[in-house]
Formats: structure tokens, sequence, C-alpha cells
């Protein structure tokens, strides 16, 4: 062997604790005694490399060594280690020395001295005494190192042998190593009195950092850390299966860069490792590690289900399964796992196909007989490529793929589902069909909507034409059954999908099979939501006139479905039209009230919601929303449950409960995205723009800038009422980011195209966020100066509550027409009503922005001490309810009031303005020029210059360009609109 061969072959990862433990027992053995040592370790882990490197160390320290190594076979041959043993011995002698003959005599009587054992045995008792001697002579220097690897696989005979020759006098400096199996010597008599008082040292796996200091080598390359990673959990750090997988990796270089690859990596060589040992020690233990491996698959086995395969009582698995948590194969836990996933797939891969296919089959009926969780049952009935010849597997997959999208992994679904196609018939396999296309069009919906028409054909071609209607079409079945939802989510899935009026092509397809009224239906809403209200209503006039049935026209799978949902499109349109509030919502009250009617039509069923809320009715919202929350059909689909999410987030927002709205919010963003709707879609666009509302609400102007950026909502948007909503949101965000110009831009774009309704009455502004959008209306618009528009607001936003005529709408209307009025006579009754009106409905949100201009209207007036207890109260509100920019405002204003605030700049700057200066720089920062304030104020620029100097110093800032610092000093801007509504 060349030198560099012999370094790689003793190369060793770590291994510094085992290193020491040796290296002291040396230094103690040449102090004087013999001193023994047990190494012990799970197959693969480095026994033998730790020897070959310890006794090449103990060869460059000057020592003698004499390495043994027992074969398998070794067991059954008396004797056979001793010779090796004197052998190795003998040749350490002088050719001279006189025990040298007598250890080659006693080794082969009669025979060259050269010859190696093999033979049979001759009396080695007899040279027991020249051994000794021979020892004494040759640790004379230096201490001798003996090590024998696979100590366990030795003859009894051999072993007491060298007890005997290492026990005796003279007292001689030999260090003996042994090396074994985890487990295999502790009851062991063989290793009784050899191992007394030896020290022990027990091998772990390697660290992350040995392990890739062993895969850099191997591999010759530095691995990726997310391989090491990989290598290590699947190893546990055991560098000879390491070292198999970097063979693998070499061969096959993909296998690093595929997802999971190295934990499907079976090295055979670990397979033989792992079997010829635990065959030698137990055959029943591999029968028990196989099951194991067969019955977990990616989490822990039954003991139970391992005896059923391993086909062993509970007892002698039990006993199996000791060994193998000793040997640490196993890990010591009440349910079974190998603690090596290549262990595991080590032993999959000895066994053949066939096998694997019973065993899994034998297992997933001893689990359905035991009642087992169904996910372990179809664990086992995936795993097979053969499929069971029963009728139970079928129900037990389809519940399987239920449960599994329930918990939003439609993957495993689809997997359990495609089983249950191969394996069912008749209905049952039409249902599992419909079931897979479904949630293959979860998991891609542009290949899922294709797949969705011909599963549809195929299903409906298994129909009996003509069922039902004398047509020749195939209704039956499909659309009266489970299809039924199937065939809603198509069509749901297309609106989503489709750019608005662009669903005819695929609707044409559809038709054929009994889909005609399902696009019909949607692209009337699309008219609805993506232009102007009164032109919008056009398309479905001849559906909704007064004596017509909608039920004829609308194809539907029913007459109660085409009822409601003409019902739910015609209370939309009276909302939009800003018609008749008491018939807007008797028809929304029609359409919810008729039984399951729209449990397939989740777009409907959330905008019939949603328009009794618009119009006050919150109470009888929720009471229906609870009754759809507890219908099965629409909870078991996440679309239907993702669109009925805005309703209860509207709920929260009404009780002050922003962050469950936020967090219901962002669920439905995120479904929508799952399920495919394209972007900037009006509903998921109005859904963005509904937290993004919250997020400002809460004080997360970043997150809301982030979530707009993300679905493109910064740049200009389509027009129509349900992104109107988002540009007022957008229009408050700039506006509190210091972009008055930006905001100013959204206000006027969100305005463009609202008409004037039949009763001459402009459209609602607040169509969709309700009477919420009026409130940041005249907010933005007061901060922008136009205070004249943020009244003509105010007062539109009176006229459409007292036509709702609820306290809560009657409440915000008059804090809002409150909050803007010139007249500060005419404010605080208006202010008061509408805390009075608020506190009676709960609405704390709400309550606490009356209670908060209120208190700043007080506290301009200089009664302080009223002006505390409210801001006391609305500060306590506020922050039950997390509207962190509202608290921060309110503590601003309460630590005034009690004449606590600091002076220093900027925020305390803000307190030493007069009135002027305050006028002045409001207007500056709302962009007018020097001459323009001038004008207004009826004073010369050089006194407008002065004014804004004084403010700039007081301010600590030095002039128009520092105007962001006021907008990202938290509470400043507000504080300084507050100061100058007193002026």
């Amino acid at each position: 062997m060349g030198r560099k061969e012999e370094e790689r072959h003793v190369f060793m990862a770590g291994r510094r604790t085992e290193i020491r433990l040796l290296s002291g027992a040396l230094e103690d053995c040449a102090h004087g005694g013999s001193v023994r040592c047990l190494v012990t370790g799970e197959p693969g882990i480095g026994r033998t490399t730790l020897l070959r490197a310890f006794s090449s160390a103990s060869l460059a320290q000057g020592c003698r060594t004499v390495a043994l190594l027992c074969d398998p076979q070794d067991h059954d041959r008396p004797l056979i280690l001793a010779q090796r043993f004197l052998a190795d011995l003998a040749v350490l002698l002088p050719p001279d020395h006189q025990g040298r003959a007598c250890l080659e005599s006693a080794l082969h009587p009669g025979a060259p001295p050269h010859l190696r054992p093999g033979s049979a045995p001759g009396p080695l008792s007899a040279s027991l005494p020249a051994v000794r001697t021979a020892l004494a002579d040759l640790t004379a220097e230096a201490p001798l190192v003996i090590t024998l690897d696979d100590a366990d696989q030795a003859d009894a005979a051999s072993l007491d042998f060298l007890r005997r020759a290492l026990a005796g006098p003279p007292a001689t400096r030999v260090l003996l190593v042994l090396s074994a199996g985890e487990g295999e010597t502790g009851d062991d008599p063989r290793f009784g009195a050899l191992l007394d008082g030896a020290r022990h040292g027990r091998m772990t796996g390697l660290t992350r950092t040995e392990t890739a200091a062993l895969l850099k080598r191997e591999l010759r390359l530095t691995p990726r850390p997310h391989l090491v990673e990989e290598c290590h959990r699947v190893s546990a750090g055991n560098p000879f299966m390491l070292v198999e997988i970097a063979r693998l990796l070499r061969e096959r270089p993909s296998l690093g860069q595929a997802r999971g690859g190295v934990a499907a990596s079976a090295p055979a060589a670990v397979a033989r490792l792992v079997g010829s040992r635990l065959t030698r020690i137990d055959p029943n233990a591999l029968k028990v590690a196989t099951a194991i491996a067969l019955a977990g698959g990616d989490t822990a086995a039954d003991p139970l289900l391992v005896a059923h395969l391993s086909r062993l009582s509970l007892h002698q698995t039990l006993a199996a399964t000791d060994l193998l948590v000793r040997t640490r194969l196993v890990e010591d836990d009440d349910r079974l796992v190998l603690r090596h996933r290549v262990v595991h797939n080590a032993l999959l891969g000895r066994t053949t196909l066939m096998a694997r296919n019973a065993a899994h089959l034998a297992a997933a009926t001893y689990l359905h007989d035991k009642h087992a969780p169904v996910e372990r049952i179809v664990h086992h009935l995936t795993a097979s490529t053969v499929a069971l010849d029963e009728a139970w597997p079928v129900p037990v997959l389809l519940l399987a793929s239920r449960g599994a999208l329930a918990a939003r992994e439609p993957e495993k679904a689809g997997r359990y589902l495609e089983h249950a196609v191969k394996m069912a018939s008749g209905a049952e396999r039409r249902s599992a069909l419909l079931e897979l296309t479904d949630v293959r069009m979860r998991i891609d919906l542009a290949g899922g909507l294709d797949e969705a028409i011909r599963t549809l054909e195929e299903v409906t071609a298994a129909d009996e034409p003509g069922r039902g209607n004398g047509s020749g079409t195939s209704r039956g079945s499909v659309a009266d059954g489970p299809g039924a939802p199937f065939l809603a989510r198509i069509s749901s899935a297309l609106c989503l999908r489709a750019p608005s009026g662009e669903t005819v092509a695929p609707a044409t397809a559809l038709a054929r099979r009994r889909l005609s009224g399902w696009p019909q239906l949607h692209r009337m809403f699309d008219c609805l939501r993506d232009r102007p209200p009164l032109p919008a209503a056009r398309p479905g006039e001849d559906l909704l006139v007064s004596n017509g049935d909608p039920a004829h026209v609308l194809d539907l799978h029913g007459p109660d479905q085409g009822r409601a949902a003409a019902a739910a499109v015609a209370a939309l349109r009276g909302h939009l039209d800003g018609g008749d509030v008491a018939t807007t919502v008797r028809r929304a009250r029609e359409a919810l009230r008729a039984d399951d009617a729209l449990c397939l039509y989740p777009l409907l069923a959330m905008t019939a919601l949603m328009t009794l809320a618009w119009n006050g009715r919150d109470e009888e919202a929720m009471a229906y929303l609870r009754l759809h929350q507890e219908c099965v059909r629409c909870q078991e689909h996440p679309l239907h449950r993702a669109l009925l999410l805005p309703v209860t987030a509207r709920m929260a927002l009404m009780r002050g409960r922003l962050r469950v709205a936020h967090d219901e919010l962002a669920e439905c963003v995120d479904a929508l995205v799952r399920y495919g709707a394209r972007p900037m879609h009006p509903l998921l666009v109005w859904a963005v723009g509904m937290l993004a509302d919250v997020r400002i609400s809460l004080g997360l102007d970043a997150e809301a800038r982030a979530l707009l950026r993300e679905h493109g909502c910064l740049g200009g948007l389509p027009h129509g009422w349900l992104h109107r909503d988002l540009l007022v949101t957008r229009a408050r965000l700039r506006s509190a980011g210091g972009d008055l110009a930006g905001a100013a831009r959204d206000l006027g774009t969100a305005e463009e195209g609202v008409t004037e309704g039949p009763a001459g009455t402009g459209t609602p502004r607040g169509a969709t966020a309700g009477v919420h959008r009026y409130v940041h209306t005249a907010e933005v618009l007061t901060q922008l100066g136009r205070n004249d528009e943020a009244v003509a607001v105010a007062t539109e936003l009176m006229r459409a509550a007292e036509a709702v005529n609820t306290p809560r709408e009657r409440g915000v209307a008059l804090r809002v027409l409150g909050s803007v009025q010139p007249e500060r006579g005419r404010a605080e009754p208006l202010l008061r009503e509408a805390v009075r009106l608020l506190a009676e409905t709960g609405a704390a949100f709400d309550l606490a922005h009356a209670s908060a201009d209120l208190a700043c209207l007080l506290f301009d007036e200089g009664r302080h001490d009223e002006a505390s207890g409210e801001l006391t109260r609305a500060l306590e509100l506020a922050d039950r309810c997390g509207a962190r920019p509202l608290v921060t405002r309110l503590r601003q204003r309460l630590g005034v009031a009690e004449e606590r605030a600091a002076r220093r700049s900027p925020l305390g700057g803000v307190l030493t303005l007069t009135r002027r200066e305050n006028q002045i720089l409001i207007d500056a920062v709302r962009g007018l020029t020097n001459e323009h304030i001038a004008s207004n104020l009826h004073i010369t620029r050089r006194t407008v210059e002065l004014h804004l100097s004084s403010a700039y110093r007081k301010l600590g800032i030095t002039g128009r360009k520092d105007f962001p610092h006021l907008f990202r000093t938290t509470g400043l801007w507000p504080l300084l609109l507050d100061a100058g509504s007193s002026t």
C-alpha cells in the first residue's frame, strides 16, 4: 500500500473525544501496568477507522502494535484468533529471540515458520509462558498496543487465551483496545473477565461540521449547506453511511440537486452491512427492522403492527426490538422508528416489489380492522402498486382526501383520490373522479380547468342520455349528486380566472353540459362590478323584471337556486343604484332565506351578505353568516370559505377587533391567490384594499404598502366600483406618508364616473366599504385643505345614513359631519350624539374616533378637564382595538391636556407654534407657494416668509425640503392638523 493510500485509509473526521480516551489510556500504560479499553458503536460508526488511526499514531510515538481483526466466520473456528495473535507477536520478536521459536512451534508443529495460521491449532496452552516472556521483553522500552476489532465476533477460546496471556506475571505495559457493536458485549460471558476494569468509550454520530468535512473529502468539493444538512439528517452522522451516500452523489450528481433526492437514497452497501450484522446477531432482529421500515413510512410504527408484519409473537418482537435499540438502530420510544432514514430505505430495497405490496396491503387491512386513523390506513393503501380487491378502501381514501383538503394539503388529497379512482367503479368512481379533478383545479387552475372539461365529458357520457328532461342532454347524476358542487366550482374558477367579459368561450364548451346559467350569471356580475351601476344593470334587466321568472332563464339546477341568484344580483344592483334601502334589503333576504340555494354560488352568497351589511343590517348578516358557516357544502371548499371571510372581517371591524379582521382578510387574499384569481381581478383587488385599510388602522403602513405593491395595486387600476375603495385606501396611505399630491390624484380617480341616482342623490360613495369610506375620504380631504369638499362628503354620508336608518350608520355619519363642521357651536352637539349612538351599538373602533374628535374639540375650546375624560375613554378604546396611530395621537393630546407635553423638537415644537405659524405651515406642506398663501390670507409674502422661518426653527427643520420629516415622526402631522383646526 502506498503512502497516500495509507493516509486515505486511516482518514478520520472528528473523534477528538475517543482519541483523547485512548491517548490517556496509552499514557497511563506507559507509566506502568496494563490498561484495557472497550469502544462500542452502531454498525458503520467508524470503530475500525478509529483503531487504525490510533495504531498509526501509536507507531509514530515509538510503540509496537498488534492489530487483530475478527471475521464473522471466526466465531465457529476455535482458537483461530489466538493463532493470529501468536503469529503477529512472533513477528515483533528478533529472529534470535528464544521465545520466537517457541511461538512458531506452537502455531504449526513441524511446519515452516513463515506459514500463516489456518491449519489445525497446535498446543497453544503450552505457549503461555513464552507469550508472557515475549510481552515482557517487547514492553521493556515502550507500551505494546493490541487492537482487537469486532471483538464480539471472536471465538470464546481465543478470548480466554488472550485473557490468560495478559493476566499472568510479570507485569507488562500492554494497552488492549477492543471494539464491538453497540449492545453486543454487555451480557456476553466471553468478555466478563477480559473487560474487568476496562475503560468504555461510546462512539456517536458526527457533528454537522464533521459531516461537512467528510463529504468534502469524499466528493472532492465543498458541499452546499443544504446538502450537508440533508446528508446528516438521513444518516444521523454515521460515517460509513455518509461515505456510501457520497459515492452515490459522485455517480449521480443530480441526486443532490433534486428535492429529497438524498433522503430517498438506498445504498446497497448499507443494506449488506445492516443485514449481515442483524442476521448474525439474531435473525428475528432483521425481520423486525424490515417490518418497522414497512409499517412506519415517514412516521413511527406501532409495535403490534410490526409483530403482525414480521409474523412473530409480541414477546419475540419486543425482544428483537430491544436488541435493535441497544445496537442504536431504533429509537428507544413507545413507537418504533429507525434512526437512520438511509437504513430505512436500504432495508426496503432488500425486499422485492411484490413483497412490499403484500406487506402494505396486510398492514392496511390490519389497521382497518383495528379502526386506526384513516391517515395510517391510506399510507399503506397508496404505498402498494396493487389495489386491494375489497369494498372498504375507496370510502377510506375519499375520507382521507377530504381530511387532507381540510389541512390544506391538496397534493396529498390528489394522491389519495388517484388511488380511489383506480379502485372504484360505477357511481363511486364518478364521484372520486369529480373530486380528483376538483383537487387538481386547486393545484393548477390552468391545467385543472381543461381536465375538468374532459372529466365532465367522461362522467356525463356514462349517464343516461336525456335523463330527467327528455332533451338529449346529460344532466342527471352529475348535476343532482356530488357533481353539482364540482360544476359550480368550474364556473367560479372561470369567473376568477378569465378577464371581464371573456368567459364566453369556455362557457360555450360547458353549455352542452347544462352549465349555461353560471356563465350567464357571472357575465352579469362582471358588468355590475366593472362598470358604472346604472348601465351595468341593463344586461340583466330581462332576468329581474317583476313579471319574469329568473329560474326559467338562469339554468342553475333548480328553481330555488335561480330565484336566489337573481335576488342576490337584484339586491346588489339596487344598492349600487342608490335605490330604496328597504327593497334592497328585502331582495338580499330573499336570496339568503332560500334553503341551501346559494351554497354552490359563493360569489353571490358573499354579495347578498355584504349588501345587508352595507345597508346597516350587520346583526342580520351575521345570523345568515352563521348558517353558511355551519353548512357542510359552504365549508368544504376553500373558495367558499374565503369569500365569506370579508363578511366576518367586517363584523370584527364593527366591534373594533382589528387584528381578527386583519387575519381573516389575509386568509381571504391568500385563498383567492391559491385558487387562481387572475392579477387585478376586482374581487382580489377589493380584498387587498380592505386588508391594506386595516393595516393602516393598525399602524402597519409599510406592510400595507408592500401588500399593494405585491398585487400591482400601486399603479393604474381598472375602472369600477370595486376598485374605488382601494383608491381611497391608497390616498389615505399616501397622505400618511407625505405624498399629498398623490393622495389628491387617487381621490380624484376614485370619484370618476359617480353619477346621480334615480332619486336625485349621488351614487353612494361607500357602496362597498360602507360608512368607513366616507370617513377616510373626509379625513384625506381635510389633510389636503379641501374643507368644503369634506363637508360635502359628510353631508352626503348623513343622507345615506338617514336612508339606512340604523344607530351605527347614523352615529358614524354624525361623527364625520361634526369633525369637519366649521362652526364649533354646531359641531359639539353632533359629536355628542354620535358618541351616544355608537356607545349603544358597541362599535368600539368608531366610538374611539368619535370620542377623540369630541375631546379635541373640547381641548381647543380650553375645556381641559372635559377633554381629558373623553381622551382617556378614547385612548382605552383605541388601545383595546389595536389602533396604534390613533393611540399615538390621543396620547399626545392627552399629554397636552394635562400640561405634561415635552417641549423638545419636533413634537414639542408644534405646541409652541402660534396659530398663524401653524396655519401657514400646514398650507406650505400641502404644496401652496408663498405667494398663494399670502393671497389667501391677505398678507404680504414677506410676512409669510417670516412666519415660516419661525416655524422651521421651532420644529428643527431648515426648509420645505425637510417636510417629509414631519411625516416620518409618528403623530406629528396629525398633531399639527389638530392644532390647526382651532384656528
